[in-house]
């Protein structure tokens, strides 16, 4: 009777003992941790990031091998990614963390985020799934796996890189399709070709200066666009040519012919653009005109 109570202890000890240490939980203060590399990151406070590892961690980023680089280095690799975003973080939500403990003992930490970034040359949004797998002991990442396809955020980085680089007939080219898109009535396609922070400047005396600078394509197409369609029964844009005048700059000179709905008044006025062009779009937009003529047909 008492090896049966005896075998009974021993097991509720061991049971106990097993219950104590799960080996499947999403809280502790291993997940706390990643929890605060991630903030870390996101925060770009590099010392305090750096600090969450041990001196001779081993980092794995998309690869099985065997090599690995030290923290240190993955923090050189990191910023020089992050050099090229505006901002970056990782969604609130959906996001995941997990402790396990594996069958040889060891504490790791899965996480899995979404993370996304703004380019900081061209303002496009990216997006990449990341998971992260830390071994934790003592406080201290001593490894970590991660997962992440890059290959979207490369090709944009080398599509700014190979833009920077256009020629003086690439940006007439880009300069040409804008005026194609408009004669064809496709606004959204000029819209598309100009720059997130474009700043454009109808001529002074011309009415639709009144608010200048335009900021951005929006302004753009509520300032200027709009009260083509509103003011107008047409508006083209004639014998144009373009002129290549240096330091990515493209000069217009044409003739806008154009009929006013309120007054029937009839323009034929002769005119310039000048473009600035960098990284493939248009950045800046300069209008001269004979502005004596568009008051006069204005106020008729």
């Amino acid at each position: 009777m008492k090896k049966v109570i005896f075998i009974g202890v021993v097991s509720m000890l061991f049971m106990a003992c097993n219950q104590g240490t799960p080996r499947y939980t999403t809280t502790g203060p291993e997940v706390e941790l990643v929890k605060s590399l991630v903030a870390d990151y996101e925060k770009g406070d590099w010392d305090a990031w750096l600090s969450h590892y041990a001196n001779t961690a081993q980092i794995h980023h998309n690869t099985w091998e065997d090599a690995y680089i030290s923290p240190k280095e993955l923090k050189e690799n990191l910023l020089s990614l992050l050099a090229t975003t505006s901002s970056y973080g990782f969604d609130d939500t959906p996001i995941y963390y997990e402790k396990i403990i594996d069958d040889e003992g060891k504490t790791w930490v899965n996480f899995w985020g979404n993370w996304r970034g703004t380019l900081g040359e061209n303002n496009k949004e990216l997006q990449v799934p990341v998971h992260l797998s830390v071994h934790v002991a003592d406080g201290k990442i001593h490894e970590e796996y991660a997962m992440y396809d890059l290959s979207e955020f490369t090709a944009e980085i080398q599509k700014i890189e190979a833009m920077k680089n256009l020629s003086p007939e690439e940006n007439k080219s880009i300069v040409n399709n804008m005026y194609k898109s408009f004669s064809t009535g496709d606004i959204p396609a000029v819209l598309e070709a100009l720059d997130p922070k474009v700043v454009w400047n109808e001529a002074e005396g011309n009415p639709w200066a009144d608010g200048n600078p335009y900021i951005g394509p929006d302004a753009v197409l509520n300032g200027v666009f709009s009260r083509v369609g509103e003011e107008y029964e047409y508006f083209t844009l004639e014998d144009i040519n373009l002129h290549d005048v240096g330091e990515d700059k493209v000069l217009a000179t044409l003739r806008y012919n154009a009929e006013r709905k309120d007054n029937g008044a009839k323009l034929d006025v002769q005119a310039a653009h000048l473009w600035t062009i960098k990284n493939g779009k248009a950045t800046a937009f300069q209008q001269y005109a004979d502005t004596k003529q568009l008051y006069e047909t204005t106020n008729q």
